[in-house]
């Protein structure tokens, strides 16, 4: 799952996860820093000043011509080229992308101060009086007022592209209907694509230069063991940031936690990520703040500390080789341990009859060997769902906690439950042999170990749930991603 990582002069975040109940495959901890989206204090030192080159304002356009024909969901030619920019180039793209959604709600503005990197306070940004006209005029396409007595009379309309006079016209219907919205959704859409879709995009080798506070690492674990750090894109970070201008109708300051469409942004996308072993503690951390009462968000954040909380992860964590200054922020076994049932009781709080989450916070009380605790609620789990894959879960779990507190007939029992919901699992018939030698039956435990034997050889024909415990709570990770990016689609109107 994700820990978070420290760099001398600022926190990031890290992501970790572990595949398969007792397995591991494979582990990776991104870290990451979400752009500062809030209008920076005025400075009492000497700031930083950037100026602002042409070619900047040409990625401008090529971003705003990539979000345009952009098909959610697809590696089409917009996402590659998206792909292709470099994370020094994402990382200027956002501090432009800042100032356009500024021009499009105050297009008098002329000064800037954007909090980029490497500069740990904010950075002046100017523009030559042509250059900032051109970004006003984009600012007048993006947010639909291209055809605005202001806006005509800075010409915005002028030396436009047939794609940008097309983006001018599109964004202008969508006002309608979602205010200024329509460049920010969709933009979102085109990074979380690209980081879903084109993994390798803006990745570099790892080289702690200068700006290597900036980037984002990615460590990749297998069976417990770190296998790479390097440096990933920035693509995350910029569809969080352009999501965190979304504002409603009703008013005039950006309210991204007041929309649906922001919400299962981060659903789906924190899905997608436990779903891949992609964990990203930024990413639930900035959804708990815009949605701290959600159930879905709440449930994903305990699956995280869940896996925080695994052997693998934390085999990492302890032994883990890391550059000077970058420690790995997963806390100890039993930190992870209490967030996850944190989190898991206040979804329960949110709904009761939530199987999964109950069947979650059995499996943590009983790793805090609060078996009596674990068995009530593996116990409720049980008799409130016909699900087969929880019924599972929950009798594995439920057979190991009830073994702990020596109720044999109790353990056996669940796992025989478990192994009717999957007769060709091993898992069961594995416990099942190690209780019956524990209670002192060794034909009993050599007949399980038979039938364990006996199971197919292919793993397609003998599969186990167990295998995949560690991404089970994604398994509507199409569904969820599908109902994201239909309204968006190429016919589709928002």
């Amino acid at each position: 799952m994700c820990p978070v990582v420290t760099l001398p002069s600022l926190v990031v975040t890290a992501a970790l996860i572990v595949a398969g109940g007792l397995a591991c495959q494979s582990v990776d901890a991104q870290v990451s820093r979400q752009p500062e989206l809030r209008p920076p204090p005025t400075p009492s030192f000497v700031q930083p000043v950037v100026i602002v080159e042409p070619v900047r304002l040409t990625r401008v356009e090529q971003w705003l011509t990539a979000v345009l024909h952009h098909e959610p969901g697809t590696t089409d030619a917009s996402a590659q080229q998206a792909a292709s920019w470099s994370g020094q180039d994402l990382r200027t793209l956002w501090i432009d992308l800042s100032v356009l959604v500024r021009l499009m709600r105050t297009p008098g503005m002329s000064a800037f101060n954007v909090q980029s990197e490497p500069y740990p306070k904010p950075t002046t940004i100017r523009y030559s009086p042509s250059h900032l006209n051109r970004m006003r005029a984009l600012a007048c396409v993006a947010a639909g007022t291209a055809q605005s007595p202001a806006c005509s009379a800075l010409g915005a309309l002028r030396d436009l592209d047939p794609d940008l006079l097309e983006l001018a016209v599109r964004t202008s219907d969508a006002r309608l209907d979602d205010a200024d919205n329509f460049i920010l959704r969709r933009g979102a859409l085109l990074h979380a694509d690209v980081a879903m879709l084109l993994p390798n995009a803006s990745a570099d080798p790892l080289g702690l230069s200068g700006a290597a506070a900036a980037d984002n690492f990615r460590v990749t674990i297998a069976d417990g063991r770190q296998t790479q750090l390097r440096r990933e894109g920035f693509h995350w970070d910029v569809g969080r940031g352009l999501l965190a201008y979304v504002r409603p109708r009703d008013s005039e300051r950006p309210a991204p936690g007041r929309d649906e469409m922001v919400r299962q942004w981060y659903v789906a996308t924190a899905a997608w990520m436990q779903d891949r072993g992609d964990y990203d503690t930024a990413h639930l951390a900035r959804a708990r703040e815009l949605f701290p009462a959600d159930l879905d968000i709440l449930f994903l954040s305990g699956c995280l500390h869940e896996t925080f909380a695994s052997p693998p992860v934390q085999s990492v964590v302890q032994g883990a080789v890391l550059p000077t200054g970058i420690t790995l922020a997963v806390g100890p076994e039993g930190r992870e341990l209490r967030q996850a049932e944190s989190y898991f009781r206040r979804s329960l709080q949110l709904n009761p009859a939530h199987p999964e989450a109950r069947v979650r916070l059995g499996h943590v009380l009983a790793r805090l060997n609060r078996h009596a605790d674990a068995a009530r609620e593996l116990r409720e789990a049980v008799a409130s769902t016909d699900d087969d894959l929880l019924r599972y879960y929950a009798s594995m779990f439920l057979g190991a906690t009830a073994e702990a507190l020596q109720l044999y007939d109790e353990a056996q029992a669940a796992f025989e439950r478990a192994a009717a919901h999957y007769p060709t699992a091993q898992s069961p018939r594995l416990a099942l042999s190690e209780l019956a030698r524990r209670r002192g039956d060794r034909g009993g435990a050599l007949r399980e170990m038979q039938r364990v034997f006996a199971l197919p050889v292919s793993q397609f024909e003998r599969y186990d749930p167990w295998w995949n415990y560690d991404k089970a709570q994604a398994r509507n990770i199409g569904d969820l991603l599908a109902r994201l990016r239909r309204p968006f689609l190429e016919g589709a109107g928002r």
